[in-house]
């Protein structure tokens, strides 16, 4: 027990270190008297530039059907509100986190989607309609770690809903639209731009995000979770990360990526209709809270003998790897064969494992490798 709690007190800061570069939580802390302290951000300007007369006739053209895609989907985006449990600090004095982002209503019974790094940890949630009408909501399900989408359901009398687009009918250059809350204002905030990419890959908080959708609309905080959508008013993605910047600190602007739409449906279908999406689940598969993804400099930092490798920090009690013998302080440096480092994270390593597959982890306890087989749970 005392070797758990001193490895999750030793990469807790890491944890919170690592979670930039989302596209919005913004987080709130509400101190006592209810002050607010939140980050600003400063929203890039756009250039204008000369164009034909005929290019500009096109561009008006795409311009008044982007505008009418706006107007159809806007009322189905609402403020996603995600309270934390109120803790007593070192001071004595009460505090509560408080998450806000958004949220897309999918369907006429109530059921919205976000990003889960938006409700992560909450202890009450609500919903900001754009009528400024507050409702509150309940997570259905998520699929951490394996994307980053959570699945709400409110009381649906009223609601808006959009619809969902085809990913792979995207093509760069096309026209797009960032929907988003955009903070705790009524009424909601758009931002226009292009396709800039598609099919990308993005690693962020020890997991490689797949088959984005890049796109040079502004986001900032505040958008995570809202709808990225095409000119025929059908939401093509959601919202999830932006580049701040470079490995070395240089600013980058205009890089963010929305989750394809094609890759959250099958997930979203099946919560709606079965209450989860099936993913292996061996209890130590969750960054930051059952592991922490090693890499040269934090290993140098630690002094861990291993450069690459997931060290366990935590084994969830009665899960699959507790009982195969995975314990705290493991180190994790293959699956099935497969090294773990930076293209191959443990999280991914994961994902592809079929129903009933084996996950034979390759693993360094006190110096010495062993192999552990572990079969997960599907959940």
């Amino acid at each position: 027990m005392e070797q758990h709690r001193s490895l999750s007190l030793l990469f807790l800061a890491l944890a919170a270190g690592l979670a930039g570069g989302l596209a919005g939580g913004l987080v709130v802390v509400v101190a006592p008297g209810g002050r607010e302290a939140t980050e600003e951000v400063v929203t890039p300007t756009a250039v204008a530039t000369a164009a034909t007369p005929e290019a500009t006739a096109v561009a008006i053209g795409s311009a008044e059907r982007l505008q009418q895609a706006i107007e159809l989907v806007l009322p189905a985006v609402v403020t996603v509100i995600a309270d934390g449990v109120p803790r007593r600090n070192e001071d004595g004095a009460i505090t509560q986190t408080r998450n806000v982002g958004s949220g897309i209503v999918i369907d006429d019974r109530g059921h919205i989607v976000t990003n889960f790094h938006v409700i992560d940890g909450a202890a009450e949630i609500n919903v900001l309609l754009t009528t400024g009408e507050q409702r509150p909501a309940v997570v259905r399900s998520h699929d951490s770690p394996y994307s980053d989408l959570a699945v709400l359901s409110v009381a649906p009398e009223g609601l808006r809903s959009a619809s969902w687009g085809d990913s792979s009918q995207l093509v760069p250059g096309e026209p797009v639209a960032a929907l988003s809350a955009a903070g705790f204002a009524i009424g909601n905030s758009v931002s226009v731009g292009v396709v800039s990419a598609t099919g990308r890959d993005w690693p962020r908080n020890a997991v490689i995000l797949e088959d984005l959708v890049q796109t040079d609309a502004a986001v900032n905080s505040g958008d995570s979770g809202g709808a990225l959508i095409n000119a025929e008013g059908e939401v093509i993605g959601l919202l999830t990360t932006v580049v701040r910047g470079t490995s070395t600190g240089s600013p980058i602007q205009g890089i963010s990526f929305a989750q394809s739409s094609n890759s959250l449906r099958p997930i979203v279908n099946d919560i709606v209709l079965f209450g989860s999406y099936v993913r292996p689940r061996l209890g130590i598969e969750r960054p930051f809270r059952h592991h922490v993804e090693l890499t040269p400099e934090l290993s140098a930092s630690q002094g861990i003998p291993l450069s690459l490798g997931a060290l366990v920090i935590e084994v969830e009690a009665g899960s699959a790897a507790e009982e195969a013998g995975v314990r705290v302080g493991d180190i994790v440096i293959a699956v099935n064969g497969v090294a773990i480092d930076l293209d191959n994270p443990f999280v991914n390593l994961l994902k592809p494992l079929a129903p009933g597959e084996m996950a034979d982890l390759t693993v360094v306890r006190g110096g010495q490798q062993r192999s552990i087989a572990v079969l997960p749970r599907l959940e």
